[in-house]
């Protein structure tokens, strides 16, 4: 600032009056330029909040990613090796080994074999339904839904007979509690089918039959056929028995 002191006493007035004017112009700046400091601080820890939170999500979402792809990779190893040798026959070090990784890191997954089985059963069942629920809701007659759904049960099953073939032979062993449990899950998977024979009795297609008692009918057929199927050496493709499993089903419960 312009100090008064150097004009003369007829203009000091005027040279107070600068000053004052000077001051109050730098201390406007210097206080603009003290909030846009601040906003820049702001901005900075709002970036450094974001970059702290985005980091942590990122890193959760890495290990998460991480351990469902390690979860995966002991699934499909497991898969594969009961496919060839059984569920006896197999070791939890060979699936370990097919799936890279260390035996330690299998029980933090599954608490054993058993364990690891009825999840491979679990998982491929889902998958199952999320395909068929699919292909039968593009079908309106609902009899044709369920020839669809024969179909592709036998053709699953088929596909994947391993598996039921040490579900009924091998008997893989679970606590009773913990098998109650399981098949409790697996009936209530069929709710979709059970609940559409339920709308067909209402409806006055099907007979005033127990829908509980008509869908454990349904999949003894089923199953019955599979497991003659899987005795018989596999000699023939399991589909053509969709023709077969349907009229005996279908002549039973409709009118």
């Amino acid at each position: 600032c312009v100090p008064p002191f150097i004009f003369k006493n007829k203009y000091r007035g005027i040279g107070y009056s600068m000053a004052f004017f000077l001051r109050s112009i730098f201390l406007r700046k210097l206080y603009n330029f003290r909030e846009i400091i601040f906003e820049e601080r702001r901005s900075l820890d709002k970036f450094f909040f974001l970059y702290k939170i985005s980091e942590k999500y990122l890193t959760d979402w890495s290990v998460k990613n991480k351990m469902k792809n390690k979860r995966e990779s002991i699934i499909e190893a497991a898969s594969k090796t009961f496919g060839e040798k059984g569920y006896s026959l197999t070791t939890i070090d060979e699936i370990t080994k097919k799936a890279g990784i260390g035996k330690g890191t299998f029980y933090i997954y599954f608490k054993n074999k058993d364990d690891l089985f009825y999840a491979i059963v679990e998982e491929n069942f889902n998958n199952f339904l999320n395909e068929v629920k699919t292909e039968i809701e593009k079908i309106d007659n609902f009899f044709a839904r369920l020839k669809k759904f024969i179909e592709m049960y036998l053709l699953h099953h088929e596909k994947n007979y391993f598996l039921f073939k040490i579900l009924v032979q091998e008997k893989p062993s679970l606590k009773r509690g913990e098998f109650i449990k399981f098949w409790n899950t697996f009936f209530s998977k069929w709710d979709f089918l059970k609940n559409e024979i339920l709308k067909q009795i209402k409806e006055g297609t099907l007979k005033k039959l127990d829908p509980d008692d008509i869908m454990y009918s349904f999949l003894g057929i089923l199953h019955g056929n599979i497991h003659r199927w899987l005795l018989s050496g596999r000699q023939h493709s399991l589909s053509k028995k969709t023709d077969t499993v349907y009229e005996l089903f279908i002549n039973g419960i409709r009118k």
